[in-house]
């Protein structure tokens, strides 16, 4: 990555006002903060890392990639909100691919010491640009994941209540950067919580998209990482918010 594109996006990580996601159309996680909320943040030579108590992130260095500014659609039809995607070449975005649960195996790589002997497992999303698991050291919880391995995450019995119960950490990786989410999960006439939360839409992942198609991605570049800087205000005064099912 060159310099002035690491740098970038480490200045905006560092902004408290700035949101970030990570994922596929589809299945996605969410991270933002409150700029009164205590964070940490971890500089390294080519990473920079943030923690919340409700969540995390960590971003590299990479020297192929790319920033692409564009805009999102918001509640109304004239307005459009700024955000920026952090891509890289599809033949250097690629992840494990996994089309079904998965157990992957414990998370040394996780953003806090005591979460690094826990178990990831990835759901199986498909698309080779991010994988999205679920961390979890809960004996019964583990158990149902286990005898579900190898199936389509949507089909394995009684998973979805057991994650409602558990709240399990959600955690997307990408080639630029993992997210984790430490909130519970809503049930499912829940909506998403404030801060950090992730969505999983089947209906939505049966299109195996990298990203939404009003999204303007290169021909043959993958977005890894996502920024979204802070939204002015609509008319009325209040700034868009998101709805939909949480995971």
């Amino acid at each position: 990555m060159s310099d002035n594109v690491f740098d970038a996006t480490a200045a905006h990580i560092r902004d408290p006002y700035c949101g970030f996601s990570l994922g596929i159309f589809g299945a996605i996680a969410e991270f933002m903060r409150d700029p009164a909320e205590a964070a940490e943040v971890w500089e390294g030579p080519d990473s920079l890392s943030l923690l919340t108590t409700r969540g995390g992130l960590r971003f590299h260095d990479h020297p192929q990639a790319v920033l692409v500014d564009y805009r999102m659609p918001s509640r109304h039809v004239e307005r459009r909100i700024p955000a920026r995607a952090v891509c890289l070449p599809t033949t250097l975005a690629g992840r494990a691919g996994r089309g079904v649960l998965t157990e992957v195996g414990t998370d040394a790589d996780a953003l806090r010491e005591e979460d690094r002997d826990a178990v990831l497992f990835d759901l199986g999303i498909g698309l080779g640009s991010v994988e999205a698991c679920i961390r979890t050291g809960a004996p019964d919880l583990l158990a149902i994941l286990r005898a579900g391995e190898g199936r389509p995450v949507f089909e394995v019995p009684g998973l979805m209540p057991a994650l409602v119960a558990h709240g399990p950490h959600r955690v997307f990786i990408s080639a630029l950067a993992r997210i984790e989410v430490f909130s519970p999960i809503p049930p499912p006439d829940g909506r998403s919580p404030d801060g950090p939360h992730t969505h999983v839409l089947p209906r939505l992942l049966a299109h195996q998209r990298t990203h939404a198609a009003n999204v303007p991605i290169p021909e043959g570049w993958v977005p890894c990482f996502s920024i979204h800087p802070p939204a002015a205000p609509d008319a009325d005064g209040v700034a868009d918010t998101e709805t939909g099912a949480c995971f």
